[in-house]
């Protein structure tokens, strides 16, 4: 399991002329390149919550914001090929920027029966996205690491998202 922490942003949304103001939203602090801003320690954290604004401006309206550091612990890290999502469970920790990872069997629900219609070049799936699986872990396959770059979690299969439930996704549809 990794455990990771990120910047909760709990913000209103007021206007200037009135002080009228919306309700609370909360939403994760970002990474300028989209995604959600992760650290390693609740120090790197805290420091970077340190240099955020309290209050932004847009003219009309104005944003109060309020931080706090969440811990996150994920399970898995499901690997992304194109449109298809395979699950991978995590099996050790090395450091903050390395993880081992292995493939974990996933296996079609019986009810899940494919809708097709005929179009495209072999027909359409219209209900892929209602597909479920059963998950167990494999203990005989091999282990592989992921590394944490700039872009996300890369490994020897493609590149992997954390996540604290495994997921399996195939597209009927490519």
């Amino acid at each position: 399991m990794l455990t990771v922490f990120k910047i909760r942003d709990t913000y209103k949304i007021i206007e200037n002329a009135t002080g009228l103001s919306s309700d609370e939203q909360h939403d994760f602090v970002q990474r300028y390149n989209g995604g959600d801003h992760v650290f390693s320690t609740r120090e790197e954290a805290e420091e970077r919550m340190s240099t955020l604004p309290a209050d932004t401006d847009g003219g009309k309206y104005r944003r109060v914001h309020n931080y706090d550091v969440w811990v996150v612990k994920y399970g898995y890290c499901n690997m992304h090929g194109w449109s298809d999502v395979h699950p991978f469970e995590i099996v050790r920790v090395v450091s903050p920027k390395c993880i081992e990872l292995r493939a974990m069997k996933a296996k079609l629900d019986e009810d899940f029966k494919p809708d097709y219609v005929p179009g495209g070049f072999a027909g359409h799936i219209r209900n892929q996205h209602k597909q479920t699986y059963k998950y167990e872990s494999c203990d005989e396959g091999v282990v592989i690491k992921a590394r944490l770059g700039k872009k996300g979690w890369k490994s020897s299969h493609g590149r992997h998202v954390l996540n604290d439930e495994p997921r399996k996704f195939y597209d009927y549809n490519f």
